[in-house]
């Protein structure tokens, strides 16, 4: 059986895929990748892929040259990242994207009658993989702004789960401090044993316009983040109700200036 090679096609075919992946990746690794760079590297791997396919007759050494030398290759190209760790990401990704980009456009071969049309397949491709990115990127935000707390305080440390809002600008008149949204049941025992007295702050909200909210000053809350914890020295914790806090996820709502150190 013979088949008819076209490289032209072959080589615009391939050079879009491997763009198309190589920016997925960068997309959900949040790395910014220059346009130029971007296009160089596809070049270098479709044309790579080219040479090796013209010059080597045995097919698995062709398979093995891309997969292990021209592809690596071109992922290091695009992001010139100077980790393993982080380049492994990206090379997985990239893999990923060009399984996904293969497989729907498959799809819509097959289930779509879109047999012959490659770029209107290539472009339902991308725009799959383009709302999957935005849905990784939304829940990698939403995890990102969920941390580790331990509240610590004259009876004992306590552990608990940060929400930061950047929305929560409440800051105390009387120190000057921002104000943290505490459940009350975390401190609910040493509020009635009066280890912690309770004061009255001034604040404004939709629905009540001048309210009073109850706050207690803790000694310390350090703020588990991954790259280095931060200790924040007198934090004013203001207290509320359970309904407040969304499904149970967290019990403080960090206010918006916490990360200003």
């Amino acid at each position: 059986m013979r088949y008819e090679l076209y490289a032209d096609i072959w080589f615009l075919t391939n050079f879009s895929m491997d763009t198309i992946a190589l920016w997925i990746a960068g997309r959900i690794m949040k790395q910014r990748v220059r346009t130029g760079r971007l296009l160089l590297a596809s070049f270098v791997g479709t044309a790579g892929s080219m040479c090796l396919f013209f010059f080597l007759s045995d097919y698995t050494w062709y398979q093995l040259g891309v997969h292990f030398l021209v592809n690596p290759a071109m992922v290091w190209l695009c992001y010139h990242s100077r980790r393993w760790k982080q380049f492994l990401g990206q090379w997985m990704l990239t893999y990923l994207a060009v399984i996904l980009l293969g497989g729907i456009m498959g799809w819509g071969v097959t289930n779509l009658g879109l047999g012959g049309r490659f770029w209107l397949c290539l472009a339902v491709a991308l725009l799959f993989l383009m709302l999957t990115a935005k849905v990784v990127d939304f829940f990698g935000r939403q995890k990102a702004t969920v941390y580790e707390l331990l509240l610590v305080t004259a009876e004992g440390n306590i552990t608990a789960t940060g929400f930061f809002d950047t929305g929560n600008l409440l800051m105390d008149p009387t120190v000057g401090k921002p104000v943290h949204i505490v459940k009350r049941e975390i401190l609910k025992g040493q509020l009635e044993e009066g280890r912690l007295m309770a004061r009255l702050i001034p604040f404004h909200s939709l629905g009540e316009e001048n309210g009073m909210l109850e706050a207690v000053t803790i000694e310390g809350m350090y703020i588990l983040r991954e790259e280095q914890p931060l200790y924040l020295e007198k934090p004013v914790l203001g207290l509320a109700r359970e309904n407040l806090f969304q499904y149970g996820r967290y019990d403080v709502i960090l206010n918006g200036r916490s990360m200003d150190k």
